[in-house]
């Protein structure tokens, strides 16, 4: 309903909630988090009780010292990588911006900019990237279904160009959608979300994200994809019944 200026929502219909949900009722052990930065999603899913391995990636050096610190907590569960996740394994520039959660292997255009000041580019230094399915694969993890996050400011189509094999095993991706340019050269909603449809998933939840704050339009919202054939296993399963 909405009281005072506030919108108030069933905790239940959140997009935290339905995360937990599928991780739990599908078996999750293993999350993947592309576009960690110091590890706050990390630390979200965390509190609201997953205790499985978390492998978090994050290219932007700087955040990556605070992201490793965090995950010393949680010991051998929490992995950290200082890489950027991508269609191919090579070297790429990388943006860094004012704030780092809005650094990206793409430049933010100048509109960007305008609407959130910490998109101000900063620096422009070169990373390393890697294929999805190649890390998984070093790491002997390819038959081990996995929850997998993307927040990537923009690169969303590579990361996912990278990892075929790696979906294969995926029961669900939680992922940022973009409705407008807000990168050079980045995919929006509609190409994204055919690559994950075609893959075999299907949208669980969209919840809004970014919007602008100077106008009415929505920017960017975050959607839950989820394998149809493995939740209605799930399901079933947990209510006691044969899987249709």
């Amino acid at each position: 309903m909405w009281a005072a200026g506030f919108h108030v929502t069933r905790k239940v219909n959140t997009l935290r909630s339905k995360r937990m949900e599928v991780i739990g009722r599908c078996g999750v052990k293993l999350v993947l988090d592309v576009g960690a930065n110091t590890g706050q999603w990390a630390a979200e899913i965390r509190r609201d009780g997953f205790t499985g391995r978390v492998l978090s990636f994050e290219p932007h050096s700087e955040a990556y010292v605070e992201l490793e610190r965090a995950a010393k907590r949680w010991g051998s569960q929490h992995m950290c990588f200082n890489v950027a996740l991508g269609a191919e394994n090579r070297a790429a520039p990388f943006f860094a911006t004012k704030g780092s959660v809005n650094s990206s292997c793409l430049k933010p255009l100048s509109q960007t900019v305008k609407l959130n000041e910490s998109a101000a580019l900063v620096d422009r230094r070169e990373i390393e990237v890697r294929r999805l399915d190649a890390v998984i694969g070093e790491l002997g993890l390819a038959d081990e279904p996995l929850y997998l996050k993307i927040d990537t400011q923009g690169y969303e189509r590579e990361v996912l160009r990278g990892a075929a094999e790696t979906l294969l095993k995926t029961v669900a991706v939680e992922i940022e959608l973009s409705l407008a340019q807000m990168y050079e050269g980045q995919t929006l909603l509609p190409e994204v979300w055919s690559m994950l449809v075609s893959s075999g998933f299907r949208a669980a939840w969209i919840e809004r994200g970014f919007r602008d704050p100077s106008d009415i339009w929505l920017m960017q919202v975050d959607g839950l994809f989820v394998r149809e054939e493995i939740w209605r296993a799930a399901e079933a399963q947990h209510h006691g019944i044969d899987a249709p």
